[in-house]
């Protein structure tokens, strides 16, 4: 993957920042998107430090509007080409239903859908005009399987990336341009020990505890890391996924299937 581009959008952090550190292992460079200007630059320090590879960092919120323009253009003018998207950035808004605010839900689906299918959109156009084909892996959440209570703006909207994306795989199959999701189940980092430490508190236990319980329900009866959605986005937007598109990749340890 020596010379290509891979925009990066939600690199900041957990699952987009492994994106980051693996495309660039591979010889790719790299345009970082997300809305903490602070943990582009030192990403992109980090990243000329230890492979020399100068990233481009835009900060962007994928709420605001022509933000898909305004990031491809961005790219085009670091690096002059995109040949994959990996679209992490996420907003998980939390209520139940009966008592949503509807204007969580519009800021839910500005993030989630609008902004992720708009950067992936306008990126599409020029991997068409390039004629060369490329990838896009869009992050989606086992919760659109399991459908967890007070998660409906974050699943419903996941979901509704999701129909999308199966859409694009066969309108730019014509173009040579694969469109892919993957599906994570629980993932280490910041997000999940906020989560148990929120269960713990709830129930009177260690977080410790609530996270063996977690993994106990996958088959595999651990958790996954974030360099894992990362190498499965490394395969699906390289040469060895050449012929993979319209599919749901879950990388969760079998959290689907269950123990």
């Amino acid at each position: 993957m020596d010379g290509q581009v891979c925009l990066i959008v939600g690199a900041g952090e957990g699952i987009g920042r492994a994106c980051a550190e693996a495309f660039v292992g591979e010889g790719t460079r790299v345009v970082l998107v997300a809305r903490d200007a602070n943990r582009l630059t030192n990403l992109a320090v980090q990243i000329k430090a230890s492979t020399g590879s100068q990233a481009v960092t835009i900060a962007a919120d994928l709420a605001t509007p022509n933000v898909g323009r305004r990031v491809v253009d961005a790219a085009m003018a670091g690096f002059g080409r995109i040949d994959s998207v990996i679209a992490v950035a996420t907003m998980a808004g939390r209520a139940a239903l009966v008592d949503l605010d509807m204007d969580l839900l519009r800021q839910t689906f500005e993030v989630n859908v609008i902004g992720t299918l708009d950067v992936s959109r306008c990126a599409a156009r020029v991997m068409t005009d390039a004629g060369r084909g490329g990838a896009i892996v869009h992050v989606s959440t086992l919760g659109t399987h399991s459908l967890p209570e007070k998660q409906s703006p974050y699943t419903a909207t996941k979901a509704a990336m999701v129909s999308a994306s199966m859409t694009m795989a066969k309108e730019l199959g014509p173009a040579g341009i694969r469109v892919n999701v993957v599906t994570p189940g629980y993932v280490t980092g910041a997000p999940l020990d906020q989560l148990c430490e929120h269960v713990a508190g709830n129930e009177g236990i260690e977080p410790g505890a609530v996270s063996e319980r977690l993994a106990s329900t996958a088959a595999l009866r651990r958790h996954v890391d974030p360099s894992d959605l990362a190498q499965a986005a490394l395969f699906l937007a390289g040469p060895t996924g050449r012929n993979i598109t319209g599919v749901e990749l879950r990388v969760d340890a079998g959290q689907k299937v269950g123990p």
